[in-house]
């Protein structure tokens, strides 16, 4: 039946992949489309006078209504559109028109709303039955709707006074938009609601297929549950406007009797699918899991037996009610998310706000308690389209989060934890590419290696606090020391290795000794007096070695000469210039 439920949508973010702004843009385009398409307003001031009758007991004739009309038994309707409520009796209405032309007056009645399930609309002249049509969407053989513009008649008046009788029923909403136009304003009505939901339709169409695609690429359930979502309001749209009977499922009238009502509470399901898992309701709030499944099992249920065994009005009554509560319960879930602070909630309880005002609206504009306007008529979609695009908005915000948590874990892997350098595989990764444009176009390259003297005796005398201070405050000094393009890691322990592009073995040796007079000037005190910290380094550049791996034994391996030859100096192979090295 005739209400809309609500829509999610979460965007934002550098790097979220979605074009947030087309988005926004779009939302604007959709608001201001809906906005012209609308049926009738209550302001219009060319509405023609209406009077009504409900009908009580027997059905009547055109030829009697229009006797009751003459004798008085019709009411005056105030201004506005009229509205009879959920199980209506059928009612007549009557308008008269005065043609004071010779030459017949052609118009077009558009009247109703596209669940109506049977009109009759009678045209007499002097108390006679000139024409009758019929249309509607409860049986097979009717005209059914133009959209959401409601039923269209074509009329022609003969000079004089004629009197215009519609006989409306149905078990859903009763409410009876009416306008009596020329064909081409009649005509510009139907572009302009064409081209309104055709914005709204491709709208909705981008998100679908925007989540999609995430889905497919990342398996993300939110994405595909946002997409069940939000399909299945565009297929409520879709059957509610009368887009669907008119051209997805023609003839179909048993079928569109039940199917916006199926489609309501489904849509609350999904909607609650949706928010259960955006929100992570089951690890917040575990009990109110199985609340939301067990209300959208009662609400399958419901709606299942009444479509079962034929019972409309119950149908009706269960699908207005499911959504209204569905709306609510979007509403807290969103608050449990926010007070959980669950990354998202913010924009879900925006969305969910504006899903269940928008429902709310449309609810009340055609059962009672708001008139029925071009604008509350809409609202639902409007509030849906505003829904779905927060949450897309939130959806693409969760993504950015999720990426940059990736990246903070693949950085993090990278590090090694306690001096925040580079660790053994992370040096092994950007070090190769390196190590293959040197040897391809024969670039200088050289390694230092740089091992912390008697670091064991500063553990064993001063515990590992100490220890760790030192290898801190040597990875600090080494940082300040290399370049930028040099690769600096902890190699294990409190052996450290830098790999240095670009560079000759004269140039690393310099380099050494920086990074050695650095270690020496490491600050640290114990007990008043300062802890001495010193370093043994080797430095070897690459003259063709095959393999990086054996370049680092080499400056590993000078390394050690420096320890045997009294450590707390720098030794390399020749290429390091004139300079004394330990052989």
């Amino acid at each position: 039946m005739p209400t809309l439920g609500t829509v999610h949508v979460h965007v934002r973010a550098p790097g979220s992949g979605v074009p947030y702004r087309l988005l926004l843009v779009g939302l604007f385009l959709v608001l201001v489309a809906l906005l012209q398409a609308g049926p009738a307003d209550a302001a219009d001031a060319r509405a023609p006078a209406l009077a009504v009758l409900l009908e009580d007991g027997a059905v009547l004739g055109a030829e009697q209504a229009l006797a009751l009309q003459r004798e008085g038994r019709f009411r005056d309707l105030p201004a506005g559109v009229p509205k009879f409520g959920i199980g209506s009796r059928p009612v007549w209405i009557h308008l008269a028109v005065d043609h004071a032309s010779s030459e017949p007056l052609p118009r077009q009645l558009l009247t109703g709303v596209p669940w109506v399930e049977r009109l009759d609309v009678f045209v007499l002249q002097d108390g006679q039955v000139r024409s009758v049509q019929q249309a509607g969407d409860g049986d097979a053989a009717l005209r059914g709707p133009m959209g959401s513009l409601g039923f269209a008649f074509d009329l022609s008046f003969a000079p004089g006074r004629s009197d215009v009788l519609i006989r409306a029923q149905t078990a859903d909403p009763l409410v009876m938009p009416l306008r009596l136009l020329p064909l081409d304003e009649a005509i510009e009505l139907q572009r302009r609601h064409d081209y309104g939901f055709g914005l709204l339709y491709g709208f909705l169409l981008a998100l679908i297929a925007y989540n999609a695609m995430i889905f497919i690429g990342l398996r993300h359930r939110s994405h595909l549950d946002y997409v069940l979502y939000v399909g299945t309001f565009l297929l409520l749209s879709l059957a509610y406007s009368g887009h669907g009977i008119a051209r997805l499922w023609p003839g179909q009238a048993g079928f569109q009797q039940y199917v916006i009502l199926v489609l309501m509470v489904v849509l609350a399901c999904m909607g609650l699918r949706f928010a259960s898992g955006f929100l992570r309701l089951e690890q917040i709030a575990p009990r109110a899991v199985w609340g939301v499944r067990g209300f959208c099992l009662a609400a399958l249920l419901a709606i299942g037996a009444c479509t079962l065994f034929g019972l409309q009005s119950a149908a009706v009554f269960t699908a207005f009610v499911v959504v209204q509560v569905f709306s609510v319960l979007m509403c807290l879930i969103g608050v449990v998310g926010l007070r959980a602070r669950q990354d998202g909630a913010p924009y879900f309880l925006a969305g969910a706000v504006s899903g269940m005002v928008g429902a709310s609206v449309t609810a009340m504009a055609v059962w009672r308690g708001l008139p029925f306007t071009e604008l509350t008529f809409h609202a639902a979609e409007f509030g849906f389209a505003v829904d779905g695009t927060i949450l897309a908005l939130a959806l693409a915000d969760r993504m950015r989060r999720i990426r940059v948590q990736q990246l903070q874990a693949e950085h993090l892997a990278a590090l090694d934890p306690l001096t925040g350098l580079r660790n053994r595989r992370a040096f092994a990764e950007q070090a190769a590419p390196v190590w293959s444009t040197a040897r391809r176009h024969g670039r200088p390259l050289s390694v230092i290696v740089l091992d912390l003297d008697h670091f064991k005796r500063i553990n064993d005398s001063h515990g590992h606090s100490i220890g760790d201070a030192v290898l801190v405050a040597a990875a600090r000094a080494i940082e300040r020391d290399c370049r930028a393009g040099d690769i600096a890691a902890r190699w294990g322990g409190e052996e450290f290795i830098v790999l240095m592009p670009e560079t000759s073995g004269q140039q690393a040796w310099a380099m050494a000794e920086r990074l050695l007079d650095s270690v020496r000037s490491i600050d640290l005190s114990l007990g008043g007096e300062r802890l001495g910290v010193s370093a043994s380094v080797g430095v070897a550049e690459w003259r063709g070695h095959d393999d990086l791996e054996e370049l680092i034994r080499e400056a590993d391996a000078w390394m050690y000469a420096s320890k045997r030859a009294g450590r707390d100096r720098v030794s390399g192979s020749p290429p390091a210039g004139d300079r004394a090295f330990a052989g």
